[in-house]
């Protein structure tokens, strides 16, 4: 039905002789961004750097970075430094469950739309997502709204109450261009019940879910309050420390979801 798939990595893949054994990617996948995130999942799960072979012969964007570890000493678990936007990660995404995955967690930060909806350090549950972007209408999300996948939504929020997390849940508003977020478009987000936004991941990666069936969460927090405009100082240790709580909350929501 699509010109290309996942399938043609498997294709090629035996066309160099490579057995798919090593394009197999474990159950539980955690996306990251952020260093602080694989530095606490490298304590918890012990992980190793590993090269997933398929990011060799992707026909478009693979991870930057694979490491390959065990949740109480008994699950698999990959994290993967992925590309970043939409449109790349989503492919990504698709390549991951072809090889294997079952659930996928990305764990990243996002835009505040003021301390009054999210303020810094507070994780953000992203209950829905709204907004043009330009991936998620081909993965069926003609509304521009897309609920979560309440399967890992609900092992997410589980494991935020048993970590003790400071969290919310809410929307989150997608917008493609950083530099043309306007307070008209940071109001309509707020009245339709949004504590922050970003560039369309989480909505592409919500329409994925559904078309593929599988859990798929995020967990955010905010790296810039809008209201205040853009200020490195913001990322500090407190960040550091929300993305460590985040990381062990993921891993909480993997391990209830292998339940």
């Amino acid at each position: 039905m699509f010109i290309l798939t996942p399938a043609d990595i498997e294709k090629e893949a035996k066309s160099r002789n490579m057995p798919r054994s090593e394009l197999e990617v474990p159950s539980s996948v955690i996306l990251t961004f952020s260093r602080a995130v694989v530095e606490e999942l490298k304590i918890i799960c012990n992980l190793q750097e590993w090269k997933w072979k398929g990011e060799m012969i992707s026909p478009y964007s693979s991870s930057r970075m694979s490491f390959r570890g065990l949740i109480d000493n008994e699950y698999d678990i990959a994290v993967f430094i992925p590309p970043m936007g939409a449109s790349p990660l989503v492919a990504f995404s698709e390549e991951l469950i072809f090889f294997g995955a079952k659930a996928i967690i990305l764990v990243c930060a996002s835009w505040g739309l003021g301390k009054e909806y999210l303020s810094k350090g507070q994780i953000h549950l992203p209950s829905f997502a709204i907004g043009i972007d330009g991936t998620s209408v081909h993965y069926a999300n003609e509304n521009w709204n897309v609920m979560n996948e309440p399967t890992a939504f609900n092992a997410l929020a589980m494991a935020l109450r048993k970590t003790g997390a400071v969290w919310k849940e809410g929307g989150v508003g997608a917008c493609e261009a950083i530099y043309r977020i306007t307070p008209e478009l940071m109001n309509e987000y707020r009245m339709q019940g949004c504590l922050s936004m970003e560039n369309g991941e989480v909505a592409s990666l919500y329409s994925l879910a559904k078309i593929q069936k599988i859990p798929i969460g995020v967990l955010l927090q905010p790296y810039i309050d809008l209201e205040q405009g853009w200020n490195i100082s913001f990322i500090d240790e407190k960040y550091n420390e929300t993305f460590k709580t985040q990381a062990r909350a993921s891993i909480e929501a993997l391990k209830i979801l292998q339940q």
